[in-house]
């Protein structure tokens, strides 16, 4: 199972478009024990892998605000709070919080995607979880 769920995070890589990503555990162990000056985290979706039967809350990996400016701290607040939102099906919210992040920054593109799909309305019986097609 750890090498399946390992397998579908770098999979998910390309469509959330960041380039390392975690599931909660490991999320929680790089929060507890890195410093944000050597890297910093984003919670990003929560989402159900295909062939997997439990949902993951899916969080990227950053590097520290010093080597990358594009992206502050600010902004991963504003960005997780979007994902709240989203989860929570205030998807009107979630489109204010994440329209307003960099354009270089394409992780905001996976979420954006379906809030625009569905015309800014998470859709009836809206359980905050993404659903994944494909491996």
């Amino acid at each position: 199972p750890v090498v399946n769920l390992a397998h579908r995070l770098e999979s998910m890589t390309k469509l959330l478009r960041a380039p390392i990503l975690l599931d909660e555990a490991a999320a929680a162990v790089v929060r507890q024990r890195m410093p944000t000056s050597e890297g910093r985290l984003r919670k990003l979706a929560r989402v159900l892998p295909f062939g997997l039967e439990t949902p993951v809350v899916v969080s990227e990996l950053l590097p520290p605000a010093h080597e990358y400016a594009e992206l502050t701290d600010a902004q991963i607040t504003q960005f997780e709070a979007g994902v709240e939102h989203f989860t929570a099906g205030r998807w009107e919210d979630a489109f204010r919080c994440l329209h307003d992040m960099p354009a270089t920054d394409r992780a905001q593109d996976f979420l954006l995607h379906h809030i625009m799909q569905s015309a800014r309305s998470a859709p009836t019986g809206w359980d905050g979880i993404v659903r994944l097609p494909n491996k």
